[in-house]
């Protein structure tokens, strides 16, 4: 969720500017989010409390600014304009307020791409656990708080999440997708590049939300939710943990997977451009496990495996293509 634009929103409801496309992203804001819903309500906590004291014509515009800081430097300097107006015991209540729900824009986040290794294994805070797998990246911060426990992913990891009904856990995705989470343990994968995203839950239970779907999608353990970004359609399918399982021991399960897919995980692995030249392979399927074999072995695990398959080092690239029939 964009947060400083659901601010930028809400300051609009309560002045009566906004359109018709604003209202229509303030009303998908609060019925897809709660987190909005909880933000909306300490907003109306003090739009109320000026108003009460009739004292809203007298408070200065609270430009929202873009970034997260300015933002409680403006409300700060929003208390000290109606100091005149209002008793100090409501200042220093209205004060706490702002800075009990706005001092966590000054926590620090730290941020931890899975580059050159199969899998990285993170313990949060609240003693969840994260393995991070390869070419992607982890947004999360020091410390959660109270209300919310929120990360950031890029690309592919496991979660293993502490139990804490009160407190959801929530992994998000470059466009906004969640995955609502309590005591579970689930995978994510979602690469900037990908074409799906996918959720899969070995155990508990979890919700699959995204703006693109106009209502969230409970899923149950052993099964695995696609969700096409082009379509905005899903499906979920009951599947075993053996892939992820081996994944965060760092070792590579490939069980039937086609070609196409194989390149794609062993390209983030070992870093290296790897070219499928006659789309003919593509469809290619591929079983093996890999553990500590390097990317010119996999290769030539490939070639032995397919008659079909030959590959090249060019430059700093793997090229495969298909054999040529030998003359007779």
């Amino acid at each position: 969720m964009n947060r400083e634009r659901f601010e930028d929103l809400i300051y609009k409801f309560h002045n009566k500017q906004l359109n018709s496309e604003e209202k229509a992203e303030f009303e998908y804001f609060l019925t897809s989010f709660d987190e909005a819903r909880e933000i909306f309500h300490d907003w109306n906590l003090v739009h109320q409390a000026s108003e009460a004291l009739s004292i809203h014509k007298n408070i200065p515009e609270i430009s929202i600014p873009s970034t997260r800081v300015p933002l409680f430097t403006g409300l700060r300097r929003w208390v000290i304009n109606t100091a005149a107006v209002i008793s100090i015991p409501l200042i220093l209540g209205l004060t706490y307020l702002l800075i009990d729900k706005y001092s966590h824009e000054t926590l620090t986040y730290n941020e931890i791409t899975a580059a050159n290794a199969k899998v990285v294994n993170i313990t949060l805070s609240d003693g969840s656990k994260v393995s991070l797998y390869a070419g992607s990246t982890l947004k999360y911060p020091n410390q959660f708080e109270n209300d919310e426990r929120l990360i950031k992913l890029n690309g592919e990891a496991t979660f293993e999440v502490k139990s804490n009904p009160k407190n959801p856990f929530y992994v998000e995705t470059s466009d906004g997708t969640r995955v609502k989470a309590y005591g579970t343990k689930f995978s994510v994968r979602d690469y900037n590049m990908d074409k799906t995203i996918s959720v899969y839950l070995e155990r508990g239970v979890v919700d699959f939300m995204s703006p693109q779907l106009s209502h969230s999608v409970t899923m149950k353990p052993d099964t695995k939710l696609i969700f096409d970004k082009v379509g905005k359609k899903y499906i979920i399918l009951n599947t075993t943990p053996n892939e992820y399982d081996a994944y965060e021991q760092g070792v590579l399960l490939f069980n039937n997977k086609p070609l196409e897919e194989v390149v794609q995980k062993l390209s983030k692995v070992y870093n290296t451009e790897i070219i499928i030249e006659d789309e003919s392979l593509r469809e290619y399927n591929f079983t093996a496990t890999i553990k500590d074999e390097s990317i010119y072995q996999i290769m030539d695990m490939l070639s032995i495996s397919s008659p079909q398959l030959e590959w090249k080092k060019e430059d700093q690239k793997i090229i495969l293509t298909k054999k040529l029939k030998s003359e007779k």
